[in-house]
């Protein structure tokens, strides 16, 4: 059982010297992307559910 797991371990670190890392440019703008496309959805959502609200309110 212990062989196996130190098996394990060792094919983990190959595996992992095999990933491609992003550079610290390309995590950043990744992550940039990802806060606005969020905050776009977040506005859209928000002035959606605003609009339907008060369609809702003339109705009722």
């Amino acid at each position: 059982m212990i062989k196996r797991i130190q098996q394990f371990i060792k094919d983990v670190k190959v595996e992992m010297g095999k990933v491609a890392w992003p550079t610290h440019h390309e995590l950043v703008n990744s992550t940039l992307i990802v806060v606005v496309v969020s905050l776009l959805f977040t506005a859209y959502i928000f002035l959606a559910d605003l609009i339907i609200a008060q369609a809702v309110k003339l109705f009722y």
